[in-house]
């Protein structure tokens, strides 16, 4: 989890609707599009990263720009790469560090931007923001929320406060939009501010859901 990695200050990019990755988070991508294969093959024989780039889908209806991305992102390298029978290849691609996208250099034979790195602001949040996260995982798992057992075991150990916020919001945020903005807050303190009420919310919704469900007898279920 320490590995420093030295960031081109151009790098091969894909831009994805509905993306949104983290540092030190993984995420598996299936790789088909005969400019993405190149990409890769570049990639794999030189430093192994790339962006991954949200889509600006508000910027993509208003504008005829191709593919606007979001200027806040992260660079990933490629950990685990399968090329398949039919020519596609299945990766796993791991953040290493949020970026800010300056320019786009070219687009063929695939997108290369210009970026630099952006660091987070290191206001700790407070001793009792990180134990009410704890618990709100907790709680989250026992709700039968996307929290599991084993992930909280890999999440409690962590000292590494911005790991553990960028970790927990990655898994347990679903909404892009929402995600992205927790991406986008630099501030340590407020990141975690804002993942301790996404989790309030979603908890709520959980347990009026489970309240709701747990007053249907078996006939209101089978008219639902």
């Amino acid at each position: 989890m320490s590995e420093e990695v030295e960031m081109p200050s151009e790098i091969p990019a894909m831009t994805l609707e509905g993306v949104v990755l983290f540092p030190k988070s993984m995420v598996p991508l299936r790789i088909f599009e005969s400019r993405y294969r190149q990409m890769l093959a570049d990639v794999l024989v030189s430093h192994r990263m790339f962006a991954l780039l949200g889509l600006d889908e508000k910027a993509a209806c208003d504008t005829d720009a191709f593919e606007p991305p979001l200027k806040t992102a992260s660079a990933g390298i490629v950990r685990i790469c399968n090329k398949n029978p039919d020519g596609t290849f299945h990766l796993l691609l791991q953040g290493v560090r949020r970026i800010r996208v300056v320019d786009i250099v070219r687009e063929e034979p695939y997108r290369v931007v210009k970026v630099e790195p952006v660091e987070t602001v290191q206001s700790q949040p407070e001793p009792e923001t990180r134990s009410e996260l704890t618990n709100l995982l907790e709680e989250n798992r026992e709700l039968g929320g996307e929290a599991t057992e084993e992930m909280l075991k890999f999440l409690n150990p962590l000292e590494d406060d911005e790991v553990f916020v960028d970790l927990a919001a990655f898994v347990l945020c679903k909404e892009t939009l929402r995600k992205q903005r927790l991406l986008e807050t630099l501030d340590l303190a407020k990141r975690a501010d804002l993942l301790v009420v996404h989790l309030r919310e979603e908890n709520e919704r959980l347990r009026l859901l489970n309240d709701y469900m747990g007053g249907l007898s078996g006939d209101d279920f089978a008219v639902n």
